[in-house]
């Protein structure tokens, strides 16, 4: 009887745990499970963006060859919020996709996860501090974006890619630490071992810790162009570089090989009130080669002698009457920096390059 007491208790035991506690999913199912939802958000994104790429590869640009890998619009955004977010396998995903028309000589893509892995645990943290974690996540996008060149980080330094990179996150006011002087010593010792090898190395400046910010901006300003997009932030102070001009126009290939999509952009910087239309003459003259606006001199019927300057030409063009000038400006998209309300957009480029030294020698870690 006792025997029998027993069993009976252990059935009902065993009977009450599968009903209190239910079987927790597998290691393997769980992963499969986060694997659908990351493919989800990376698919829904490629979808978002269908529509402004190649027929054949939609997350590239339809202005390049597939070899080029330019993305056809902003990654930054996605990639930076899938990185908070912990969803790596997202951001594998979309540079895959990035580099899958011209992965390399009998190599398939797969060859972008080891740079990412890289990437995502480098100890940024040791030698900036921003405000926000947010800033970190722009930072490492940044440097999974310019991953897709393939090599090493380090060979970064001879492009333009830090200074672009100084340009989307030096609103996030950036804080240098001093090891970053054991980057520099480390960036050095490089230099010279590449010196010995390659001459382009052999002019190459040594690097320097960055300096201490000297020249600030307005916290309103501030807030202003870090609420742009990363692309629209690289739009504004390379137009501001330029004096204004045609507002689509007013990048150039590095910039677009991070990804842009001029149409939003130009609309957000407008939105913004950092930039605002323009017929201003210098505007027009920074727009147009000089061959341009002796065809606009023509058709508006100007007098004018092709052995002119352009800044002649335009005197020409507005001895007609403000009209024309107008009519120019509307029919190009002409935008100036808005110096009336921002004047400290003056400033903004020379803010932003003094961290370019830094960005160089994240680099390194």
């Amino acid at each position: 009887m006792a025997g029998w007491l027993k069993k009976l208790f252990s059935a009902n035991q065993e009977s009450r745990e599968q009903h209190a506690k239910p079987p927790r999913p597998s290691g393997r199912a769980s992963n499969l499970r986060k694997n659908e939802l990351s493919a989800s958000e990376a698919d829904k994104f490629l979808a978002s963006i269908r529509p402004l790429g190649r027929p054949d590869h939609p997350i590239l640009s339809k202005d390049y060859s597939t070899s080029s890998r330019v993305p056809c619009t902003d990654l930054i955004p996605f990639l930076s919020e899938r990185l908070l977010c912990g969803d790596v396998r997202s951001v594998k995903s979309i540079m895959r996709a990035v580099i899958e028309g011209n992965p390399g000589i009998g190599i398939g893509p797969d060859w972008i996860d080891e740079s990412i892995d890289k990437i995502v645990v480098a100890p940024f943290e040791n030698y900036v501090s921003f405000g926000t974690q947010a800033a970190y996540s722009e930072l490492r996008a940044l440097f999974i974006v310019a991953a897709k060149a393939g090599g090493g980080r380090e060979f970064l330094i001879s492009e333009s890619i830090p200074r672009y990179m100084a340009w989307v996150l030096f609103p996030h006011q950036p804080e240098w630490s001093t090891d970053t002087e054991l980057l520099a010593k480390k960036a050095n010792a490089w230099i010279r071992k590449m010196a010995k090898e390659t001459p382009f190395w052999e002019d190459y400046g040594r690097l320097r810790a960055p300096k201490v910010q000297t020249v600030c901006i307005s916290e309103s300003l501030r807030a202003t162009i870090v609420s742009l997009s990363p692309a629209g932030r690289l739009q504004l102070i390379y137009a501001i570089t330029k004096g204004g001009g045609s507002l689509p126009e007013l990048t150039n290939y590095d910039i677009r090989s991070f990804g842009i999509n001029v149409a939003a952009t130009s609309n957000e910087l407008i939105k913004s009130g950092l930039m605002i239309s323009s017929a201003a003459p210098e505007v027009i003259e920074s727009a147009f080669t000089k061959q341009e606006i002796l065809g606009l001199c023509e058709a508006y019927g100007a007098s004018f002698k092709k052995s002119w300057t352009k800044s002649k030409l335009v005197d020409a063009l507005q001895s007609l009457g403000s009209e024309p000038l107008q009519r120019i400006s509307l029919d190009n998209s002409l935008a100036a920096p808005n110096y009336t309300t921002y004047p400290e957009l003056a400033n903004i480029l020379q803010v932003a390059d003094t961290h370019e030294a830094g960005f160089k020698l994240l680099c390194f870690s």
